[in-house]
């Protein structure tokens, strides 16, 4: 029963609409999440994400039910292309592992010259190519089970399109502003648009094509209590139709103040988080709080920089409580590639930005 459950609810879910697999760490996964923050650290970084999404599903153990893996790899390239490159590769499983969505992307982003150091403004562009699979051999259909005896150990007579397998290319863009506001307020928006080509996603012969993705984000940090705290509300919006998914909430980040070259600069070795996550699909709706937490620092006496987070997804609405909680873990590296031999700035200090997290 579990498989026939299993085919149907994946089968259904293709043939009339799907969702973009997301994060809630979208900080430590911002490449996946608009092509234009390709290149928006200056090095190289490195980011690292796992996702196991409601532990109680059945399904795979490992690497679990509902889970995805992503990797990350950007770099700006200064005066050779005015912008920064960036490598993503992603991969979901779903249930016993039966269905895998695999996705390798190339991403662009024009960064924008100006004349102020503390206002950035970049434009970014993704390709990627995709493919989807599901083995249908290990599922069971609806003329292999009888009321009167069950399971039957006879073949169905439903005739797998493709081997199973959809390939298909996709395109998206996105744009990012970012600056200071004051001395000790900045702030970033950013739009970014998903599946601009509408792919066919199909994997029953039928013409499916997938929904436009749109995603606003915004973001504020300012600091509290005599530079001790910082605060860093955020505001996410995603929609594609027939979904909408409303993130908001804020980190705060414990703050080290030191002077460096006569500058003040700031530090953020350890975060916490908090948001309230509101997902709508017609008359269903999901809530959740989202708790995160995170540290922040540096490999010895380099300037190569780590962030590492963890968060847990509470069902709080609109799902069983027996689903229990969503886990997600994220690591950042970014590498020293521009002061060689020189004294390390100890500073999260970015695109003219002091209050900017890593």
């Amino acid at each position: 029963m579990k498989y026939f459950i299993v085919a149907i609810s994946l089968l259904v879910e293709l043939s009339l609409s799907a969702q973009d697999f997301r994060f809630s760490q979208f900080d430590l996964n911002p490449v996946y999440m608009n092509p234009a923050y390709s290149g928006s650290s200056k090095d190289l970084r490195i980011g690292l994400n796992y996702r196991n999404q409601w532990f109680n599903v059945p399904g795979k153990t490992l690497p679990g039910p509902l889970s995805s893996y992503n990797l990350a790899i950007d770099k700006r390239f200064g005066n050779l292309l005015i912008g920064g490159l960036s490598l993503n590769l992603f991969q979901s499983y779903k249930g016993e592992g039966y269905y895998r969505h695999s996705h390798a992307g190339l991403n662009y982003s024009w960064h924008m010259p100006t004349k102020r150091k503390d206002f950035n403004l970049y434009i970014g562009l993704g390709m990627s190519y995709n493919n989807l699979s599901l083995d249908f051999s290990r599922l069971t259909f609806t003329d292999q089970i009888s009321n009167q005896g069950g399971y039957l150990n006879t073949p169905s007579s439903f005739i797998p399109p493709d081997n199973g397998n959809r390939h298909y290319l996709d395109a998206s863009t996105g744009i990012v502003a970012k600056g200071n506001l004051g001395k000790a307020v900045s702030g970033e928006v950013s739009f970014s648009v998903n599946h601009l080509n509408a792919p066919n996603i199909s994997m029953n012969q039928q013409e499916e094509g997938l929904s436009r993705k749109y995603t606003s984000f915004g973001s504020l940090s300012f600091r509290l209590k005599k530079n001790k705290v910082y605060l860093n509300p955020k505001i996410m919006v995603e929609i594609q139709d027939p979904f909408q998914t409303y993130t908001f909430g804020a980190n705060f980040y414990v703050v080290k103040r030191y002077m460096y070259a006569n500058i003040q600069n700031f530090s953020k070795p350890l975060y916490f988080g908090l948001y309230y996550q509101a997902s709508a699909f017609e008359l269903a709706s999901t809530n959740s709080m989202i708790l995160v937490a995170g540290h922040t620092g540096y490999f010895g006496n380099s300037n190569t920089r780590y962030q590492v987070g963890a968060s847990a997804d509470v069902n709080i609405g609109g799902l069983n409580i027996r689903s229990n909680i969503t886990g997600e873990i994220s690591m950042n590296i970014i590498l020293d590639t521009g002061n060689k031999g020189g004294k390390p700035q100890k500073c999260f200090m970015f695109e003219g930005n002091p209050l900017s997290p890593l």
